[in-house]
């Protein structure tokens, strides 16, 4: 009878490089200090001066309700309006570095500018037409100044939508200038990804590359960002519900 232990069990194989997903470098890490002074500019601007605004002049001044909505919601959106202009800025006048990798060899400049500058136009127009409705008339509307968070948060659910409807009628004619001519549309999140961090971030077309690269090689990646993104959508649903509830 031998006395001899069995052999242990091997351990697993190490993946080989070529089996591994593409890297993505960026890490919000890198920017903890610019994140820290965006979140703190946000909070100032869009909820602590409003309020300071609107209830400094409730109780110290004799002006109306609708004089005083307009002047406390005018800070509102400062962050985004001076952020949607930059975008701008580097994307005309950097467009080796910043531009969309799947934007046309075109000289005009509106060929530039990518699918998250295009939404986030429409989105400060859909945030601004409503306070202005609310605080503009003879008589103020107080539903509609409450409510105009939850239509910028259903305008992202809605995009967020039709992102998935495209994607699953494969439908290849919407273009995006941060997707080359052809492809399927991919998850609204993903365009928000993409172009986010390589302008707002600084991180430029490499980053695009990269994204690219890692949604075509990693099938799992692909499945995490529709989860998102149909989160994303059931959230906006259910805020948008909410913030209903609490108006009406």
């Amino acid at each position: 009878m031998s006395l001899n232990p069995p052999p242990s069990p091997s351990p697993p194989p190490t993946p080989s490089p070529s089996h591994l997903p593409p890297p993505l470098t960026f890490s919000p890490l890198q920017k903890k200090t610019s994140i820290l002074i965006c979140t703190l500019a946000l909070l100032t601007s869009d909820l602590l001066l409003p309020l300071l605004l609107y209830y400094t002049l409730s109780r110290h001044t004799s002006i109306s309700l609708a004089i005083n909505l307009g002047v406390s919601c005018a800070s509102l959106g400062l962050c985004e309006f001076l952020e949607l202009p930059l975008r701008g800025y580097r994307l005309i006048s950097h467009p080796e570095k910043y531009a969309p990798l799947g934007s046309p060899d075109s000289p005009s400049l509106f060929a530039r500018l990518d699918f998250f500058f295009w939404w986030y136009a429409l989105a400060t127009i859909v945030g601004i037409v409503p306070y202005v409705l609310a605080t503009s008339l003879d008589e103020p509307i107080p539903w509609l100044f409450l409510y105009t968070p939850g239509l910028l948060v259903g305008f992202a659910a809605l995009t967020g939508v039709a992102s998935v409807c495209t994607c699953a009628c494969n439908v290849r004619i919407l273009r995006c200038w941060c997707k080359v001519s052809g492809e399927r549309c991919k998850p609204f999140v993903y365009y928000v990804l993409e172009d986010f961090v390589a302008v707002d971030a600084g991180q430029g077309r490499a980053w695009r590359a990269q994204l690219r690269a890692r949604w075509k090689g990693s099938p799992m990646f692909r499945r995490v960002l529709w989860e998102v993104n149909v989160g994303w959508v059931v959230g906006g649903g259910v805020f948008c519900a909410a913030l209903a509830g609490i108006v009406w």
